[in-house]
């Protein structure tokens, strides 16, 4: 992973494009590839440093007969029921997208998600939506200058709204 991130640093430094100034195209992917090359030499570092064979669990696989998990839904090795959801809600994002609108797609995105994985906060799973979303337009749309679209019809008035709100132009 090491090298792959090395390269792709490479590659992401031959990104050449005149941006007048401003944060160019080549900044985002190299710093996401400079982040997975220093988790990489801390992995390294790690596991040269304490090499006794340490693997990581998850909290339902730490739980011992007689426990609450045993038997239930967590305790399953997988569960494909909501493997298959969230790919659906995945592939549904992608699609309702251009026509929604980033915020509102972005939103229910982000609020039935938790859902489907079994959180059942209505209230919650609403507001993680929202806040996330609009965290995200603040993010890609004031910091990264990156164009989200905005939808079609009244989706696409309710984003320029938003967006004016937000002191985007």
């Amino acid at each position: 992973m090491l090298a792959a991130a090395g390269f792709f640093y490479w590659a992401a430094g031959r990104i050449d494009v005149d941006t007048g100034g401003r944060i160019g195209p080549a900044v985002w992917p190299k710093a996401i590839i400079a982040m997975l090359a220093l988790l990489c030499v801390y992995e390294i570092v790690k596991r040269l440093a304490s090499p006794s064979g340490f693997s990581a669990t998850g909290i339902v696989s730490t739980a011992g007969p007689g426990s609450a998990a045993e038997g239930s839904a967590e305790s399953e090795p997988g569960h494909p029921k909501k493997l298959a959801g969230g790919i659906a809600l995945v592939a549904a994002y992608v699609f309702s997208a251009p026509s929604l609108g980033f915020f509102v797609s972005t939103a229910l995105f982000l609020a039935i998600f938790p859902w489907v994985g079994g959180l059942r906060r209505p209230w919650l799973c609403a507001a993680l939506g929202v806040a996330g979303s609009l965290a995200l337009v603040v993010v890609f749309m004031r910091i990264a200058y990156i164009s989200l679209p905005l939808g079609e019809g009244p989706f696409r008035a309710f984003s320029i709204a938003l967006l004016r709100l937000l002191g985007v132009s």
